[in-house]
């Protein structure tokens, strides 16, 4: 089995629901975005409901680390954490961040997985919508279904009886189709030079200050978000890393075809991930790259075409 790369020995600041928590590193605050897990909402504010589930869930992840009810420990806690891969430290804590900006990890309390616990008891799903575990996919697919098997945690239906739930049942296919996606990028895009938002975003940057033509994995799903003038503009990155494509004029047959294929095969619970091809430029400190054609967009890298 692959070993990630740990960082031992972290003092536990929070625990903000099942999902989420809070560490003390090299002197700083860290949020960590748990990998592989995605438990039910605890507190509003966001698009997903908020469920007796996700309370449940937030309940149990503080009591396991050992903090009080709002999540806050009452003595020292340490717990170590490991990435999803044996990039160095250094690497690491600069590119494998969420949308957010927060690690994406593991984390370990005595020795014991958390990610995996939570799984195991039934309160997350083994969650792969942005690609499935390095480290641990059979594992966690086993917990799953184990889980899923005894009917626990969001497994159960009465645990929301009465309530909000998630859709488990049309979501999962959903997170297959992207998981698989995203495996593709990994064992075949990486190799033919195409660059990812996310692990790639300052390479992205230095290429279009110099106007390179680079192939570019990202994800559509938020789909066609702004229309200033006669063009538009479709949000490809994050806060955390902002990237833009842009059509130019969006009357003409071809910046209608182009804004349709987007809408009708990648936007909303569509593919999503995308490769996308062409001369990356700067626009407001931002880079983008300008679409003319529905060429420049494939669902295989270009070495694949």
């Amino acid at each position: 089995m692959m070993q990630g790369t740990k960082i031992e020995n972290l003092l536990l600041l929070k625990v903000i629901d099942g999902d989420t928590v809070k560490v003390e590193l090299e002197g700083k605050k860290e949020s960590l975005r748990l990998l592989s897990l995605d438990t039910e909402e605890s507190r509003g504010g966001g698009h997903k409901p908020v469920t007796n589930a996700g309370k449940l869930a937030s309940a149990w992840a503080k009591q396991w680390f050992g903090t009080n009810e709002e999540g806050m420990p009452e003595s020292d806690i340490r717990v170590n954490i490991e990435f999803d891969t044996a990039d160095s430290v250094a690497t690491c804590l600069e590119k494998h961040r969420g949308n957010y900006g927060r690690l994406l990890c593991y984390v370990y309390k005595n020795d014991e997985n958390y990610n995996l616990k939570a799984i195991e008891n039934g309160w997350s799903p083994y969650f792969f919508k942005y690609g499935r575990s390095r480290i641990y996919d059979d594992i966690f697919l086993d917990a799953e279904t184990r889980a899923q098997a005894a009917t626990l945690g969001i497994w159960d239906e009465t645990v929301n009886a009465g309530g909000k739930s998630r859709d488990y049942e049309h979501l999962q296919p959903w997170w297959h189709m992207r998981g698989s996606l995203v495996e593709r990028f990994r064992n075949r895009g990486i190799a033919a030079g195409v660059k990812s938002v996310r692990l790639d975003y300052q390479e992205i940057v230095t290429a279009a200050r110099t106007g390179e033509k680079i192939t570019v994995f990202c994800d559509l799903q938020g789909g066609i978000q702004h229309w200033p003038g006669d063009g538009a503009v479709i949000f490809a990155g994050s806060p955390q890393h902002k990237f833009n494509l842009w059509v130019p004029d969006r009357y003409i047959k071809t910046g209608c075809r182009i804004l349709r294929f987007i809408h009708n095969r990648y936007a909303g619970h569509g593919r999503g991930y995308i490769y996308v091809s062409g001369m990356v430029s700067l626009y407001r400190d931002k880079p983008q790259i300008i679409l003319n054609t529905t060429g420049q967009l494939s669902d295989l890298p270009p070495s694949q075409r």
